[in-house]
């Protein structure tokens, strides 16, 4: 798989069969960036990938892949289907735990920009919490209001509300890039630094993140009052 390119369409489903959970209620628009923790059927897809159909069934995951490859007459699309057993560091199932549809927007090499709608910010949380036990890395690129896009969408996020561990986590995570999309720091080489735990500092900077996303649900609640 070469590069990394924007899909142009997606159309994730959940179960084979199933009809996608309704958007009613569902305000809040979340993009995250994931560094897998291994490979994924989509690497053997030779070409670039335009478009992508992923279910889950009965512990499979199968795939319709669209591939574009430049041939003598042109560009050219065909589609591809994949099959196998879902991995244990794939991302996707985890939405699908929620009620949420997983969008891939952006296929890396080794890595995903993925899209879903959720009903408020525990959902964010939770998802990921649990991507990160799948993933090498998950980056929450923004949280958009569904409701009110014609208003500002910032947020006052009051860090006094986290405690000095976590502050002091998150700050040091922040320095050394880790909140950067484009830069790897290993968690366990970070934690290593702070001369803590690997899972001490997960937690931290787990709780810490809760703390703000509440903060933002907060910001959220304050559009549709004055709306």
């Amino acid at each position: 798989m070469s590069g990394a390119p924007q899909l142009a369409r997606d159309e994730t489903t959940t179960e084979a069969g199933e009809e996608p959970p309704s958007m009613e209620n569902r305000r809040l628009r979340v993009e995250l960036e994931i560094e897998r923790g291994g490979p994924c059927t989509m690497d053997y897809a030779d070409g670039n990938i335009v478009d992508i159909d992923v279910r889950f069934d009965d512990g499979d995951c199968q795939c319709d892949i669209g591939v574009q490859k430049q041939t003598e007459d042109g560009e050219q699309t065909e589609t591809k289907y994949f099959s196998s057993s879902i991995c244990d560091h794939c991302p996707g199932i985890v939405f699908v735990k929620y009620g949420c549809i997983p969008r891939y927007l952006r296929i890396g090499d080794g890595s995903f920009v993925m899209e879903t709608y959720v009903p408020d910010t525990e959902t964010v949380s939770s998802i990921v919490s649990d991507v990160r036990e799948r993933c090498n890395r998950v980056v929450v690129r923004s949280i958009t209001s569904t409701e009110r896009l014609e208003y500002p969408e910032t947020c006052t996020i009051d860090v006094s509300a986290l405690t000095p561990k976590q502050r002091e986590a998150v700050h040091r995570a922040k320095q050394a890039g880790y909140y950067d999309p484009d830069t790897k720091v290993p968690l366990e080489e970070l934690a290593t630094e702070m001369s803590i735990s690997k899972s001490a500092l997960s937690q931290r900077l787990q709780r810490a993140e809760a703390n703000v996303i509440r903060q933002l649900s907060c910001g959220c609640d304050c559009w549709n009052e004055e709306r």
